[in-house]
């Protein structure tokens, strides 16, 4: 059977939506079928992320390699591709050259279900145990998402599929820490949602380290935590907790929760 992906109209057509469109991922239909252009797009952290990084050592402020467009998708790609032989659910990927690579569409991102207002609990842990399924799959495979906020993960058809997966870091840090750090990242994505309850994060986290068996990232949480008790002890000034806004209210929410972990 001919692979449509891999014709010259499909190409042409690919290159032609390319080059009229300015947005570094977009979707497309071709043929019925829609999917997605990522452009190569550099990464690495400004200089002013490094300085945090150097005052406030915490792991999700790690800075990302600096890597060139065509070194991001020779990354991304190969990691989607090294996934897929692990079970782990990716997008395939349909084509690639130097400039950009196309994925099928796998959905909605996850961040887009549970961040509606009227969501109920039933539904909001469905999808947050999905995720955390493919997040523990990851892990367990000896490997890292590196940018595993809800939004990084598609929802289809009963599936979640990660995505988003350019991110990489200096080969100094330990693979343990890079994990740890994916677990925070998903944490703080969850504080966005604007569910008319609270999320119980002491499950959440059980189900993460009841199928990893990370048991020590539990007292790195509460470590974490401590570490900006300072903030934390500000957030409860009244003028200032009168300024902060939803998202960060649900920061601190989340932070205090991590201080008296069970």
């Amino acid at each position: 059977m001919l692979n449509i992906f891999k014709t010259q109209k499909f190409i042409e057509f690919i290159k032609a939506k390319n080059s009229i469109n300015n947005d570094d991922i977009f979707s497309v239909i071709f043929q019925e079928k829609k999917m997605w252009i990522k452009k190569g797009r550099e990464t690495g952290s400004s200089k002013l992320h490094r300085f945090y990084y150097i005052l406030f050592p915490f792991e999700i402020l790690i800075p990302v390699q600096s890597k060139t467009g065509q070194e991001v998708i020779e990354y991304e790609t190969g990691k989607i591709e090294l996934f897929k032989t692990l079970g782990i659910n990716t997008p395939n990927v349909l084509y690639k050259d130097k400039e950009l690579f196309v994925l099928e569409d796998c959905g909605k991102n996850v961040n887009s279900y549970i961040r509606k207002r009227d969501i109920c609990e039933e539904k909001m842990y469905y999808y947050i145990d999905k995720v955390i399924e493919v997040l523990s799959k990851i892990h367990n495979s000896g490997n890292f998402h590196g940018g595993a906020q809800a939004r990084n993960f598609t929802y289809n058809n009963e599936t979640v599929y990660a995505i988003d997966l350019e991110d990489s870091f200096s080969h100094d840090i330990e693979l343990e820490t890079l994990q740890f750090r994916d677990l925070v990242l998903f944490l703080v994505s969850l504080t966005k949602t604007r569910a008319s309850f609270d999320l119980d994060y002491n499950y959440i986290i059980e189900q993460y380290i009841s199928l990893t068996k990370n048991d020590s990232f539990k007292l790195k949480l509460i470590e974490l935590a401590n570490k900006i008790s300072w903030l934390l002890y500000l957030c409860d000034i009244n003028f200032i907790n009168n300024l902060l806004g939803r998202d960060v209210k649900g920061f601190i929410k989340l932070f205090r929760t991590l201080q008296h972990l069970g």
